[in-house]
């Protein structure tokens, strides 16, 4: 029959497997601190029928203890085998089981391979391999790990999850007395951490028979068999004590601390305040702190002790604070006070030791006193709103609640005087309660000066700040609550002052916007005059401080400006008319037009011209400029601009007058004489026309002339032409404002050139000096030299932008002189004689860059015995 496999999978089942597992199994003793072991392959298995054992095996293969004095113990290598076993064999090796026990670790480990293990014929478990291995170090987290390999449950492969389903399985068996025989296993595997130890068991099955007897359905316990099995506790050892954190706090306890250190055990160390226990120790996995809440404790410093398996810590230092809870009030004196703060209560009862203030609605009293023995507080109360305000005593760690404190609002019962000016200045009495504490007096929203308040509180003085006419509200600012007398003084009218007019000068027409300072002005009850003349628009500001006006019209010079409301009239100010223009009258000008250069003297009639400083054209000042004392004649001089119309304007101090236009002429050219010349330049021409008063220069094309002379009535100048090219070219005298131009006004005409320099003067026979030739009327490009009759073109001679010199390369020539001569197309020029010399001599600007040939040499070597035969010959001829 085929052995059949199941996972308990119902409530149901999950009981009885339970029942079963456990069955014969028993809970191992609490090991202590430090303890380990391991065993290989536990079996524990028998069951009889009717009287008669059909299954007996007892039998553990591997085991390991770590010594209680430290240590390690190992097995290896046993063969599992059970002797004298009835209905069990058992096969297979374990590899090592060992334990160890250390100062800060204990550990265990369990390996098992190729176990069998068969009851009543049938292969009941089959592993390859299966280890399990616990962990227990003194600081940090516990472990227990187990692997299985190859395992078969009835010759089924199956898979056993740590902590997880347990698997179940059963084989038919055939077992005398039972009737219908089969084997039942059940399997777990168990992975267990606890905060003081850890169990691997990589396989534990649960044996049963079940069948009928006598026709009873009967399930007989079998026991159990464990496959690697290791055990560790957590190795004990005292605390050590690091930090607490904070260090201080209520004396009523209740505070949660934070201890860090070492050896601390979870779920078994205590800690201590002056002996009295913490509540709600909690110790982190790692066993490197804690933290607990604090018991109730006396005012002061405390002794913290943490205590674990291993034994206690180094104490620490907390220092319990006062917070109140130990106070009891009993009276507070007065109870209530002027909400400007001030007033020196008195609290009295028991339990006052350690405190540190006291607060009224969360505001600190001043000068905090307590006694000795802890029964009377004195403290000044803080400003603070009308009504009640709740009284806490302050403790270092808390509060203790006091009768409530009431502040009453402050009182006006009087104001003496209670009108005055409104320029201020009126000393007032105020009178009252709960005025202690006032910083200021407003009058309308305009604070007083000069505020003194009488110590009881019940008055005050004050001078009034200026204001307007009619009635106003008096406040006393006091902290907490202000005291307001609703129209309690009333301003009246008084003379005003002035003390400036800004600006203090303006045009004669007025109409000028000035602003006038001083007090008592009236706002719609203020008028300003200027020497009599009523002003407009006048507007006082709030504060009657100022006020602003528009000028009325009046008479060149000095004028008296009065300021007068319904309370008098302030002392005058100056103010000064300026001419603006506005009396000029101009019936001419003369004349009428004039050079664009400017320079013409203009003269302008009318009347009202006194005060006037210029005149502008066009809005640039003429110059020369006068005014006869009359006022009705005025000369300028025109300055430069555009031609056309230009608007003329009389200039005076705050204005100006329009007078009749001027108008610019453009200049002109009405001849050239000559119109023509050499394109060497040096023509002087006569330049005939009009408007050339002021002209700065002459151009010829895009070249400006030179040697210029401007005839002064400016209808004619002269000036030298520039070199220039064949062809006519424009001529444009330049003059400010405008220029004048004659298109193709004068054309320059080609001309022979002319020879001043020949640099060197001479050269050798063979050709080659670079001569430099100086002079005039060269053209670039269009230039050739002859030299011992043969001609240089154009393309090798090098011309100077300017015309005036040009160098070229000597042809080879026979020794002796010659003639440069230098050819454009106006002509040859004169000749300048060069000279070519068989000797080869330096000369300047010319390298010799070629060394001589062995031909060359020869030649020179000839040339040179030729020569001193020759000399000798005419010195037989002298002998």
């Amino acid at each position: 029959m085929r052995p059949v496999l199941r996972r308990i999978t119902n409530a149901s089942t999950a009981t009885l497997v339970a029942s079963l597992v456990t069955l014969g199994v028993g809970t191992p003793a609490r090991a202590a601190p430090g303890d380990a072991s391991a065993r290989g392959v536990v079996v524990d298995l028998s069951a009889q029928v009717a009287g008669i054992a059909v299954i007996t095996a007892d039998a553990t293969i591997g085991t390991a203890t770590a010594p209680a004095d430290g240590g390690t113990d190992t097995e290896t290598l046993l063969a599992v085998s059970i002797p004298g076993a009835l209905g069990v064999t058992a096969s297979g090796t374990v590899e090592e089981v060992t334990a160890t026990r250390a100062a800060g670790v204990s550990s265990a480990s369990a390996s098992v391979n190729g176990l069998n293990l068969a009851v009543l014929g049938v292969d009941v478990l089959d592993a390859t391999e299966v280890t399990a291995t616990v962990t227990c170090p003194q600081v940090g987290a516990t472990s227990a790990d187990t692997t299985l390999v190859g395992l078969e449950l009835f010759g089924s492969a199956v898979t056993l999850t740590a902590n997880g389903p347990v698997v179940v399985g059963s084989a038919a068996v055939v077992v005398p007395g039972l009737l219908d025989a089969s084997l039942n296993a059940s399997l777990t595997r168990v992975e267990t951490i606890t905060a003081t130890g850890a169990t691997a068991i990589a396989v534990r099955a649960a044996l049963t028979l079940s069948g009928t007897v006598l026709g009873t359905p009967t399930t007989i316990p079998v026991g159990t068999v464990i496959v690697a099995e290791a055990i560790c506790e957590r190795p004990s050892a005292a605390p050590t004590t690091t930090s607490i954190t904070p260090d201080e706090g209520p004396q009523s306890g209740g505070q949660t601390v934070t201890i860090t250190g070492t050896g601390f055990v979870p779920g078994g160390t205590s800690v201590t305040f002056d002996g009295a226990p913490a509540t709600d120790v909690t110790v982190n996995p790692a066993g490197t702190s804690l933290t607990a809440v604090t018991p109730p404790g006396a005012v002061g410093p405390a002794v913290v002790v943490v205590t674990s398996g291993g034994g206690t810590a180094a104490p620490l230092d907390y220092t319990y604070l006062a917070d109140g809870s130990a106070a009891n009030v009993t009276g507070l004196t007065p109870r209530s006070g002027p909400t400007a703060g001030g007033t020196t209560v008195t609290i009295t009862g028991t339990g006052f030791t350690g405190a540190t203030g006291v607060t009224f609605d969360g505001v600190p009293g001043t000068g905090f006193t307590v006694n000795p023995a802890g029964s009377t507080i004195t403290v000044v109360t803080p400003p603070n709103a009308a009504g009640p305000a709740d009284v806490r005593l302050v403790f270092p760690a808390g509060t203790a609640v006091a009768p409530t404190f009431t502040y009453l609002a402050p009182t006006i019962t009087s104001i003496v005087p209670d009108t005055g000016p409104v320029t201020g200045g009126t000393t007032v009495t105020i009178t009252g309660t709960g005025l202690t504490g006032a910083t200021g007096v407003n009058f309308g929203d305009t604070p007083g000066t000069n505020l003194v308040v009488n110590p009881n509180g019940t008055s005050l003085t004050v001078v009034t700040p200026p204001g307007q006419v009619g009635p106003v509200d008096v406040t006393v600012l006091i902290p907490g609550a202000n005291a307001t007398a609703p129209d309690g003084f009333t301003y009246v009218a008084g003379p005003p002052t002035t003390t400036s007019i800004t600006p203090d000068e303006g045009p004669q027409s007025g109409g000028q916007t000035v602003t006038i300072t001083g007090t008592g002005f009236v706002p719609g009850g203020t008028s300003v005059t200027f020497d009599g003349a009523p002003a407009t628009d006048v507007t006082v500001n709030p504060a009657g401080t100022s006020l602003t006006a528009v000028t009325p019209p009046g008479a060149v010079g000095p004028a008296v400006v009065v300021v007068t409301s319904g309370g008098g009239t302030a002392a005058p100010l100056d103010y000064t008319y300026l001419a603006d223009g506005s009396a000029a009258n101009v019936t001419g000008l003369t004349p009428r037009s004039g050079p664009t250069a400017g320079g013409t003297t203009v003269t302008i009639t009318g009347t009202g011209f006194t005060g006037a400083t210029g005149v502008t054209f066009d809005g640039v000042p003429g110059t020369g400029f006068t005014v006869n004392p009359a006022g009705s004649t005025i000369t300028v001089v025109t300055p430069p601009n555009a031609a056309g119309p230009a608007d003329v304007r009389l200039v005076f101090p705050a204005g100006t007058a329009v007078a009749p236009t001027f108008t610019y002429l453009a200049p002109t050219i009405t001849s050239i004489v000559p119109d023509t010349g050499p394109v060497t330049g040096g023509t002087t021409v006569t330049i005939t026309g009009t408007g050339l008063t002021g002209a700065t220069g002459v151009n010829f094309g895009d070249t400006p002339g030179t040697n210029l002379v401007v005839n002064p009535n400016g209808t004619s100048l002269t000036v030298v032409t520039p070199p220039g090219q064949v062809g006519p070219v424009d001529v444009t005298v330049l003059i400010p404002g405008a220029n004048a131009t004659a298109p193709d006004g004068f054309t320059y005409e080609a001309a022979p050139p002319r020879i001043d320099t020949v640099t060197p003067g001479q050269g050798p026979i063979g050709g080659g000096t670079i001569v430099t030739v100086g002079g005039s009327g060269f053209v670039p490009g269009a230039t050739v030299v002859t030299i011992c009759g043969r001609t240089i073109p154009a393309n090798q001679v090098t011309v100077a932008a300017d015309g005036r010199s040009l160098t070229f390369r000597t042809p080879p020539c026979p020794a002796g002189n010659t003639t440069v001569v230098v050819s454009t197309d106006g002509g040859a020029s004169n000749a300048l004689t060069f000279r070519y010399v068989a000797k080869v001599l330096p000369v300047t600007g010319d390298r010799v860059t070629t060394s001589l040939t062995a031909g060359a040499v020869l030649a020179l070597l000839g040339a040179v015995l030729v020569l001193l035969a020759r000399r000798r010959r005419y010195a037989g001829q002298a002998g």
